[in-house]
């Protein structure tokens, strides 16, 4: 049986560098998402109000572009299946507060009381 790409894009045309997304392989709107290949790391996290040491996930960071968005989001995919998209302002206003925080570039060099 034949399929017929129902889509526009070409495979190999999308205008977005960093996109992984094989546009058009499949008749399923997801796949004209763009999507960045991500970043995996593993992080020892817990929720603010647990104690304790935590625990390690698996989490991953990378770039979505969804077909309906105006614009790239940076997105944080957690463990548990959670995520939380940031836009480039947001990123860049969370970037620019870590860093004119003289605790939190202690913490980040592993110097200070806050280490």
């Amino acid at each position: 049986m034949n399929r017929e790409n129902v889509f526009d894009s070409d495979p190999l045309g999308c205008g977005y560098a960093w996109c992984m997304t094989e546009h058009g392989r499949t008749v399923h709107p997801s796949d004209e998402d763009h999507r960045s290949a991500g970043t995996g790391v593993t992080v020892r996290v817990r929720a603010g109000f647990d104690h304790g040491s935590g625990r390690l996930e698996e989490w991953e960071i990378g770039l979505l572009r969804r077909s309906t968005d105006a614009e790239t989001w940076l997105v944080v995919e957690t463990g548990d299946g959670a995520a939380v998209a940031l836009s480039h302002d947001a990123t860049k206003v969370l970037l620019e507060a870590v860093s004119a925080d003289r605790d939190l570039m202690a913490f980040l060099r592993g110097s200070g009381s806050a280490r």
